[in-house]
């Protein structure tokens, strides 16, 4: 990609390329359109997931791009990647409808306003819809063998989604308090996303076999330093302690012997109603045990590895700016 293209899409990430994803997305919600009451709930779980891709909103999200970023880092055409790109928000979508039916945690998700029986068939008529999606890509130029890959890909890494899925619905809390049990499993059903995403948009591109893989290593570099991210910010504001996930800050301090890991272990592991102290607490203790700063230099290893793929890509010509803000 000449400095002129770069120069030319970088002007247009914060007023353009969102809403031309976004106007993807409605053509492919096309088939809905005779049903309005049906329509506006599955925009209503695409808005639980992304705002920015039914409406315009003051805040910019650059995660939904990532597929569009990486194949245009690759050959300056991310044209190639947006109807995949969509069909990708589309089962991001999907995924998270499921996953609120099966942890039942979150009192404002689709499920909980309007009954698992709407929310499974929202959450199914976004995994067509985005199979609908990738039959777009023929209209971009891309040939049906690439289609087909990327297809076949794609449910690959939700196959492995849903089987870290069962994993988290069906161990036993003290089978995750094992850190490398733990990393493995969001490996599997959380950072799977950015790893996807960058494998379909290398793919798009025409990436060779070995450019793909260093894509898709960063992405999953990236997916994981992000879930490690949203594991401290679940404990700085509650939310996990509220709902007593275990996430790395638990297993960091429940790896403690003392009163610390006693408290931990009948809040989270035990399943005790009875807290001996509040969830501000808890919080408190999970601060003071060093949890926190464990956890953000754990994330900050993922994305100096992330960092290390994109600086290797640069020595081949490959402009980075784009995917390095990721990491800031």
């Amino acid at each position: 990609m000449t400095q002129c293209q770069c120069d030319k899409f970088t002007k247009m990430l914060p007023n353009e390329l969102d809403g031309i994803l976004r106007d993807e997305v409605e053509i492919l919600l096309a088939p809905l359109s005779d049903n309005t009451a049906f329509c506006a709930l599955v925009k209503e779980a695409l808005n639980k997931t992304n705002p920015n891709l039914i409406k315009d909103t003051a805040q910019y999200n650059r995660w939904p791009l990532l597929p569009l970023l990486v194949c245009d880092t690759i050959c300056g055409n991310w044209e190639r990647a947006l109807s995949a790109t969509a069909a990708l928000q589309l089962l991001k979508s999907a995924a998270d409808v499921f996953d609120d039916i099966e942890d039942a945690d979150n009192t404002e998700s689709i499920p909980a306003k309007y009954g698992i029986a709407l929310a499974a068939n929202t959450a199914s008529v976004l995994v067509v819809l985005a199979e609908k999606g990738f039959t777009r890509l023929k209209g971009r130029g891309v040939n049906s063998k690439t289609v087909v890959k990327l297809i076949d890909t794609v449910n690959s890494y939700y196959a492995k989604a849903c089987a870290g899925q069962h994993l988290d619905l069906s161990l036993a809390p003290e089978e995750i308090t094992r850190e490398d049990a733990y990393l493995k499993l969001i490996g599997m059903k959380s950072a799977f996303a950015a790893e996807c995403a960058c494998n379909t948009g290398a793919l798009l591109a025409g990436a060779n076999q070995d450019l793909i893989n260093s894509f898709t290593t960063f992405g999953y570099h990236l997916g994981m330093a992000a879930q490690i991210a949203n594991d401290i910010n679940g404990i700085t504001g509650l939310k996990d302690i509220n709902n007593r996930k275990i996430t790395l800050p638990v297993i960091f301090t429940l790896a403690q012997a003392g009163e610390s890991h006693e408290l931990l272990k009948s809040a989270f592991v035990e399943n005790n109603s009875k807290y001996t102290c509040s969830p501000v607490q808890i919080k408190d203790l999970l601060v003071h045990s060093g949890a926190i700063q464990y956890s953000i230099i754990k994330m900050e290893i993922y994305k100096q590895q992330a960092l290390s793929i994109l600086i290797e890509l640069e020595r081949t010509g490959i402009g980075i700016e784009q995917l390095r803000q990721f990491l800031d």
